[in-house]
């Protein structure tokens, strides 16, 4: 079964977690966007390439353990492991680099976190249902 979204948001936030490879890519893509954050974009490539094997890993565990969807199910427009490095990317901005950020800028940024996580709730129902498929490229 894949994780919820509120055990996905506690393992972006380095809180424990049960052992799963999906939480487990979550946390460490959620401190490679706080590297990101302090690292200067000439030095950046090796974050980036570092976060595509992560996002492949989720998408090869998905593939693996997901059911086969239904032949008419829709493709959904990105991968699991794109849609949970966006939210590992606005979980950090939203819990590190907004800290000190005036409170529209905060709530902003946390409305567009709570979209995404719901987005991402659906997606794994749909996927468990199979109602929805994953893009092709996420082999």
């Amino acid at each position: 079964m894949l994780p919820g979204r509120d055990v996905l948001l506690a393992a972006f936030r380095g809180l424990p977690h049960d052992d799963h490879p999906i939480l487990d890519a979550a946390g460490e893509l959620a401190q490679l966007h706080q590297l990101r954050e302090r690292t200067p974009q000439s030095e950046s490539e090796h974050i980036d390439r570092r976060r595509g094997q992560l996002m492949r890993a989720i998408d090869r565990w998905v593939i693996l353990a997901a059911p086969v969807p239904h032949a008419a199910a829709d493709e959904h427009c990105e991968t699991l492991g794109d849609l949970v490095d966006r939210l590992a990317k606005h979980c950090s901005q939203a819990f590190v680099g907004l800290a000190g950020a005036p409170e529209s800028v905060f709530y902003d940024e946390w409305v567009r976190l709570h979209d995404l996580a719901d987005s991402y709730e659906r997606l794994i129902d749909d996927l468990w249902s199979g109602a929805r498929s994953l893009p092709s490229n996420s082999y």
